[in-house]
């Protein structure tokens, strides 16, 4: 059973890395890079941490009460995921990279990394993040826009990983499963939190966390 499952993975990968272009070798590529990441982030929290509002007939905007527990959450998220990801998963399983063990792998503007590839860091980052933010947005936002482009953009994030050669879809299903369970764990730590620091300072209830 086990090695049908890593037979169907390795021809998961191989279909994904073999069909490319030149616009998606860049879009994959971007998708992968920090400094991306950096930008999705900050639009998705900019409207968590502030509101517009009225005052004396005219539009201001305010910094919300709680706004650093979304900063803190999301640097939990990131922090408990990415050594997750390692200490847990990767210095366990051992698993090889498909870059270290496949000849015929595509790769595009990067080298292969660490040896190891399960699960995916970069799934269980944009995973944990997405939905930290997601269980923010939801009790925020009216336009769940936002919560779709997340959603896209983890997908893509993820697949961008096998498209580059990185890893095996396999490593990346269960880095967005990891990922997912953090970001729900660290959203349920701030909610609970807020609450009893609100209850200690007779502060009431906010529109998110």
């Amino acid at each position: 059973m086990l090695e049908t499952l890593k037979e169907i993975d390795t021809q998961w990968f191989l279909w994904i890395n073999s069909h490319h272009t030149t616009a998606l070798d860049w879009t994959m590529w971007t998708l992968s890079q920090h400094w991306s990441w950096a930008v999705v982030l900050a639009l998705a929290i900019i409207p968590l941490v502030f509101y517009t509002g009225t005052e004396k007939n005219y539009r201001k905007i305010y910094l919300e009460r709680q706004w650093w527990m979304v900063i803190v959450g999301v640097g939990l998220c990131f922090f408990l995921a990415d050594q997750g990801s390692v200490h847990l998963f990767k210095e366990q399983f051992h698993r090889l990279r498909p870059c270290h063990a496949i000849e015929s792998v595509r790769m595009f503007k990067t080298s292969c990394g660490g040896q190891y590839g399960f699960v995916s860091s970069h799934a269980a980052n944009a995973w944990a993040v997405t939905t930290f933010l997601i269980c923010c947005m939801a009790k925020k936002m009216k336009n769940k826009w936002p919560i779709i482009l997340l959603l896209i953009w983890a997908i893509l994030t993820c697949y961008s990983r096998s498209y580059l050669g990185k890893h095996y879809p396999g490593d990346l299903i269960c880095g967005a499963l990891f990922g997912t369970i953090i970001g729900l764990i660290i959203y349920m730590l701030c909610h609970c939190f807020k609450n009893n620091y609100n209850k200690r300072n007779k502060i009431g209830k906010n529109t998110f966390i």
